[in-house]
């Protein structure tokens, strides 16, 4: 149980969400397997799960300098 007064940072959301839909898979009769690839790609998961408003959040990685 989390006891920290101070809000959660994205990092956090994100991982909280990864493993709530890891539960939510393998509470639903999914394998173990199934359940991580599942909770790993983000194309089976709903819109309103991933991307900009979703319970994960978007992260932005830097651009990679090009030469």
């Amino acid at each position: 149980m989390r006891k920290s007064p101070e809000p959660l940072t994205k990092l956090e959301v994100f991982y909280i969400a990864k493993h709530e839909m890891y539960r939510a898979a393998r509470k639903a009769g999914f394998s173990e397997s199934v359940a991580l690839y599942l909770m790993d790609n983000p194309d089976s998961m709903p819109d309103w799960v991933v991307g900009d408003g979703g319970i994960i959040p978007s992260i932005p990685t830097p651009d990679e300098d090009e030469d």
